[in-house]
């Protein structure tokens, strides 16, 4: 939406505030922008992000949203540092009344500290503020992380038990390795080399820093989950409206994996470890190629659920039956919709699968030509849809786009709408009013999901290294 932020991130993508000239798109862009993907056949489900700079400045971000949902956007999502959010509970509402689905919420770690590179001395107070005004308007809250090594690769532990101890609030956690692009574009190699981080290292850093999650048996490619896709699209059938949403990047962009938790009680477990996830992408394949009727589908995906379920493993209080509606519930209503609540309330049901993702973008070092060509995250602009990383990439198509279609130099901008706040200096915070009601949040002390006395059960002699086959007794609390 704008190319406008209110504050001096590094890494960031654009290189907001510093290019010279203010890019923002009017609402008659945005339309156009949406009216376009929609002509794209054939239809699947289409979620739209918002973005900036931060999208939250740009005056018609609210029509933007509701023009969205009304076109027939399965959701809308905004990338967001959270600022407005946390300074103005009703904007939240307001949001959320527009059709705002998911707030992507910038959230670099657990406490001041961690946050510190951003320059802003309140900032994770922001942030708390932010959550506990999107929460109770009813929007869903991804906590996105760009990682950095040697500045805050310590804190995924501490920020996926955040996420754990709050998952009435938190519905998923999206870890982004750091992509030298934008204003670290040109980064000397040495610091280049230092601050490296990948996705291998993403999931030994889970392991290592909560006891959980084991890197060979629980991560999965982020496309591997495209077959469960063709499954619900056989269950709708050749006649529906809408194709469902489908992961089809190369499985090098992105990897996932997901902890099944109570709302109630917190008690948990690695989804991998109830439920045999491999074998159900093997069948979810079978069933997509055997190309039934939907009654037919429907029963060989429920067998699939059924026999892939291990119950011995689930969390306390976890059943059968939560698993299928969970199940349907994730699926787009593949089992007949039995997973919707009764009270159409969506976020009712006790139980959460909190998945935890990595997407690593590419800089000019680490750049694919075909993870390029598989994108699945394009930029829509002025000159079309553009992958993301081609966009954000070198000199690249953001910064061609954007100068053939600037507003402003940023000098006429400040001239015509004057300037806007931009938070930017450790000793100035971001100005926010008196609480109004308590923030209720649980601020974990460390990342340990399972204590760091647990002991595995001795194994008979010749047993299968743990490392690749676990045992759940040493993985979950």
């Amino acid at each position: 939406l704008t190319n406008r932020c209110n504050m001096m991130c590094d890494p960031c993508f654009m290189d907001a505030n510093q290019v010279g000239y203010v890019h923002e798109l009017t609402f008659d862009d945005v339309k156009k922008l949406l009216d376009d993907a929609l002509t794209i056949k054939p239809r699947r489900q289409l979620t739209v992000q918002f973005s900036g700079g931060e999208p939250t400045i740009s005056p018609i971000f609210l029509d933007a949203v509701a023009y969205a949902r009304q076109i027939g956007y399965f959701a809308a999502q905004a990338a967001t540092n959270g600022i407005r959010f946390a300074q103005d509970p009703e904007y939240a509402m307001a949001a959320a009344k527009a059709g705002l689905r998911t707030a992507y919420l910038q959230f670099d770690g657990v406490g001041e500290d961690a946050n510190a590179h951003r320059k802003v001395g309140n900032l994770f107070d922001v942030k708390l503020r932010a959550i506990e005004h999107l929460y109770r308007a009813g929007i869903d809250i991804a906590l996105v992380v760009t990682i950095v090594r040697t500045i805050n690769d310590d804190q995924v532990g501490r920020i996926v038990k955040f996420a754990v101890e709050n998952c009435d609030k938190i519905s998923f956690v999206s870890f982004q390795p750091v992509s030298f692009t934008g204003r670290d574009e040109d980064i000397d190699d040495r610091t280049r080399a230092e601050r490296r981080y990948t996705l291998s290292h993403l999931a030994e850093d889970v392991k290592t820093q909560t006891g959980a999650i084991e890197p060979l048996r629980d991560w999965f490619p982020l496309s591997a989950a495209g077959a469960v896709s063709d499954v619900t699209d056989l269950i709708s059938g050749a006649g529906a409206d809408w194709g469902t949403m489908k992961c089809g990047c190369h499985p090098d962009c992105g990897t996932g994996t997901a902890l099944l938790i109570s709302k109630k009680t917190k008690k948990w477990a690695p989804l991998p470890d109830v439920f045999d996830v491999e074998r159900f992408f093997d069948d979810a394949r079978t069933i997509s190629d055997s190309a039934r009727g939907p009654l037919l589908t429907k029963v060989q995906t429920a067998l699939s659920v059924l026999r892939n379920y291990r119950a011995h493993r689930a969390p306390e209080g976890f059943r059968l039956g939560d698993l299928i509606k969970k199940f349907d519930k994730q699926s787009g209503g593949a089992l007949g919709g039995v997973g919707m609540p009764a009270d159409g309330n969506r976020k009712s049901d006790e139980w959460l699968v909190l998945f935890i993702a990595g997407m690593w973008f590419q800089d000019l070092w680490t750049y694919d030509f075909r993870r390029t060509e598989m994108c699945i995250i394009p930029y829509a602009t002025q000159m079309g849809e553009i992958s993301f990383c081609a966009y954000n990439t070198g000199v690249g198509w953001r910064h061609i786009v954007e100068q053939m279609h600037q507003t402003a130099t940023v000098a006429e901008w400040y001239k015509e709408h004057g300037k806007h706040p931009v938070y930017a200096n450790p000793r100035t915070p971001v100005p926010l009013a008196p609480l109004a009601q308590p923030i209720a949040l649980t601020i974990p002390r460390d990342g340990r999901l399972v204590p760091v006395g647990t002991k595995k059960p001795p194994q008979p002699s010749g047993a299968v290294s743990p490392i690749l086959h676990p045992d759940r007794s040493a993985t979950s609390a």
